[in-house]
C-alpha cells in the first residue's frame, strides 16, 4: 500500500514539475512569431485594406465552398499571378478558410494592413532593409514617430516588379527667362566607352 502511495506521488510531483517547466518555457511544437529585427526603431504602417476594391474577401468566398487546387482563375481576379516565376499561388499568401486575412508561410494569420510580414516570409534581406529605412517609403516626418508605406503601397502583391515610366517633361522655364539654345552634350555610357577604345 505504501508503494502504491508513494508511485502516485513521485507521479503527481512529476507532473507538477513538467506543468511548471511548461510554462516557464516557450511551447517548441509553436512555431515562433516573428516580432521584428533587434535594433530597428518602432513604426506605424499606413493602413491600407479599407481603400482595397477586393476587401473584405469574405463578402464573395464566404457563399463559396474553398477550393485549393491550383488553378487558372476565370473571375474579377488577375488571370496570371507574375511573382514568384510560378512558385507560389493564390493561397500561398491568402487564407484559405477566412479570405479577410493573409498567410505567413508558417500558416500563421495576418491582417491585411500587415502584409508586409507575409512579404518578409520570402523576401528576408528586402524586409529588413525596410525595417531599418533602406527600402520603401517613410512618410509624415523624418525624425520622432517613424510612419511607413507597406509594401504593397508601391508593389501590385500579383505583380511585384516596377514597370518602367515614361519620363516627365522637362519643368517650364521661368517668368521673365528663357530657355537658352545650347549645343546637345552627347552623353555617353560606360560600355559606349569600352567599344571605343576597342575600336583603336
Amino acid at each position: 500500500m505504501n508503494s502504491i502511495i508513494l508511485q502516485c506521488m513521485v507521479c503527481v510531483i512529476s507532473l507538477v514539475a513538467l506543468q511548471a517547466a511548461a510554462q516557464e518555457s516557450p511551447d517548441s511544437s509553436q512555431p515562433l512569431r516573428f516580432e521584428g529585427y533587434p535594433g530597428a526603431s518602432e513604426f506605424t504602417v499606413v493602413p491600407r485594406k479599407d481603400g482595397l476594391f477586393f476587401y473584405p474577401g469574405g463578402q464573395c468566398h464566404e457563399a463559396m465552398e474553398p477550393n485549393p487546387e491550383i488553378r487558372t482563375l476565370n473571375t474579377m481576379h488577375d488571370a496570371e499571378i507574375e511573382h514568384g516565376r510560378g512558385r507560389i499561388w493564390c493561397l500561398s499568401c491568402h487564407n484559405l478558410e477566412d479570405r479577410n486575412y493573409l498567410n505567413t508561410l508558417l500558416n500563421e494569420l495576418v491582417d491585411f494592413d500587415e502584409s508586409h510580414l507575409v512579404c518578409g516570409g520570402c523576401h528576408a534581406n528586402r524586409h529588413k532593409d525596410w525595417y531599418f529605412g533602406a527600402h520603401g517609403k517613410r512618410v509624415s516626418n523624418w525624425q520622432g514617430d517613424r510612419t511607413l508605406y507597406n509594401c504593397t503601397h508601391c508593389h501590385n502583391p500579383h505583380k511585384p516588379a516596377i514597370e518602367a515610366r515614361a519620363p516627365k517633361p522637362a519643368p517650364p522655364v521661368r517668368a521673365g527667362l528663357k530657355r537658352e539654345q545650347g549645343t546637345e552634350h552627347h552623353k555617353s555610357s560606360i560600355w559606349d566607352a569600352k567599344e571605343e577604345h576597342e575600336e583603336q
